[in-house]
């Protein structure tokens, strides 16, 4: 990774940082434990599209390890982490098939294999498979979360490439 790309992570990792420490503080939408917007991963879609898959899966990595180092504990570090990986590897295959038109469907795959991460990892922990009936209700979550970010990461994208790029 040349320089510039480097500044440009560290900038995209601060902004998600920061993002998801204003939606920790704000009260949930919906009373529902685990379900929340996931607007740090509008960053992460955002960077696949500009920096590149490398340069999103760093974005991710530093924004997971800087957020439970600060906001979370070790726990939260593992859902986050297995989560957030998941989540990068399917939106890296789907943005392959969709491209810039498909932002949303892209994000979309990108919080459902997000809460499958999560789940896996409850199961894992708990040593109970029946943790896996909560994926119901995250299913509905995930996809209206995910049109969302993926209706705000589209807006973002295109906002880059007129002006920046």
């Amino acid at each position: 990774m040349n320089t510039r790309k480097t500044v440009l992570v560290a900038l995209m990792a601060c902004l998600a940082l920061g993002i998801y420490a204003l939606e920790s503080i704000v009260p949930p939408i919906v009373p529902i434990p685990g379900v929340k917007l996931g607007l740090a991963n509008v960053v992460t879609l955002v960077a696949i599209y500009v920096l590149g898959c490398r340069a999103a899966f760093a974005t991710l990595l530093i924004r997971i390890v800087l957020s439970s180092l600060l906001f979370g504990q070790a726990m939260s570090f593992l859902f986050s982490l297995a989560g957030g990986v998941l989540c990068w590897v399917a939106m890296r295959f789907a943005s392959r098939f969709f491209g810039t038109s498909g932002v949303w469907i892209v994000s979309v795959f990108g919080a459902l294999f997000h809460s499958a991460g999560q789940i896996l990892v409850a199961i894992a922990v708990t040593s109970q498979l029946a943790v896996a009936y909560y994926f119901l209700f995250l299913i509905i979550s995930s996809i209206i979360s995910g049109i969302f970010t993926g209706i705000c990461a589209s807006y973002c994208i295109k906002l880059i490439q007129k002006r920046f790029l």
